[in-house]
């Protein structure tokens, strides 16, 4: 356990975002499950309103152990905040007195060449022409260098990334600074919701024509959404709903399509999890095969990326997924980008869009 002081920022609802500087850090023990953590922290602080951060490796880090890790990390922490206000991100920038908006640019460098990229689609390719499964999500990470805290980083990228789940996560060893679009899971009078997203298009091509048209695009998003309505059926009697199917995504650099998929639940955040991680949209299709595939392709963990954070009060939760994100840990900052592989997949392309999902960050290739 921790007590910190600098800034913590998390998404609420609508424009609002809880900003606290008053708050405690309590972390996974590596000898605890994440679910059996998350259970002693809804008893012991139930009324709380808290932060919560887990790793995509979840309860499984065995299945990774032999990629390289980036840097240090607990497979979850959950932040308990004593004390909050609801602001609009221009009014916790106005309030931030020590805030630099003249931030030098990052240049960014992938930890994976071109080459290795395009033989790992090829390679991923091959063993959905063996019939070993239909998707695979392959990530790989981008490192760079700053002296900048992160709360100026924050603001810095903020309205580059457009997206609603905006998170900065203060810590010791590193901060996580997160922008993402995609909502994970929320849980809001015992209806349960995700929001994959599935597609991508740079935001000046015409929407119809490079995806909604796109039959790779719609495959995609179909398979997850199948995928999905699964993982939420796991979670009782009630079946799930989907509500809206590849509708448009507009975010000022990029362009996605995603759906919505409802079920009644009554489970507690950890025992979801426990049936949802890690997330669909970010593993493929059938999902144990796609980890199996992430262990083999990848050579680094993902550790924080691809995994979920957001915010937990009695029954009620909104978790992002954990991409478009930064993690800082001493001058070394690191993204990562990813892009769903299927049978007909171009490697260029997604090279291509890999590239794209970084946002407009300074990279060097």
């Amino acid at each position: 356990m921790a007590s910190e002081m600098n800034p913590l920022i998390c998404f609420f609802e609508h424009n609002l975002f809880i900003y606290t500087l008053d708050y405690e850090v309590i972390n996974c023990p590596p000898t605890l499950s994440v679910q059996v953590f998350l259970k002693q922290i809804e008893e012991k602080y139930f009324e709380k309103l808290k932060v919560v951060q887990v790793n995509f490796e979840f309860d499984h880090p065995e299945r990774f152990e032999h990629q390289t890790a980036l840097y240090q990390c607990p497979k979850a922490k959950v932040y308990v905040i004593r004390y909050y206000e609801l602001k609009t991100l221009s009014e916790i920038k106005a309030a931030s007195l020590t805030l630099d908006m003249n931030t030098e640019d990052i240049h960014f460098k992938p930890l994976m060449s071109k080459n290795d990229f395009i033989a790992k689609v090829q390679t991923i390719q091959q063993d959905i022409c063996e019939g070993r499964l239909y998707q695979v999500n392959l990530t790989a990470p981008l490192e760079g260098e700053t002296s900048e805290n992160a709360l100026n980083l924050f603001f810095k990228y903020e309205e580059k990334f457009q997206s609603q789940y905006k998170v900065l996560l203060p810590g010791t060893q590193l901060d996580i600074i997160s922008f993402s679009p995609e909502l994970f899971i929320e849980n809001i009078n015992e209806t349960l919701t995700t929001r994959p997203i599935k597609g991508s298009s740079g935001s000046a091509t015409d929407f119809v024509a490079s995806l909604y048209k796109n039959k790779k695009e719609e495959a995609e998003l179909s398979m997850i959404v199948d995928l999905l309505r699964n993982d939420l059926n796991s979670l009782g009697e009630a079946a799930a709903e989907v509500m809206a199917h590849r509708a448009p995504l507009q975010l000022g650099y990029i362009q996605h399509t995603y759906s919505e998929i409802k079920i009644k639940n009554n489970l507690p955040l950890g025992e979801v999890l426990g049936h949802m991680m890690p997330g669909g949209s970010i593993s493929g299709c059938p999902k144990l095969e796609s980890l199996k595939v992430i262990g083999e392709v990848e050579p680094y963990r993902r550790q924080i990326y691809t995994g979920t954070l957001g915010w937990w009060k009695k029954n009620d939760f909104k978790l992002n997924l954990a991409i478009r994100t930064f993690i800082k840990t001493g001058d070394k900052i690191f993204y990562h980008a990813g892009c769903g592989i299927v049978f007909d997949s171009d490697a260029e392309l997604e090279w291509s869009e890999f590239l794209l999902k970084t946002g407009g960050l300074h990279v060097k290739v």
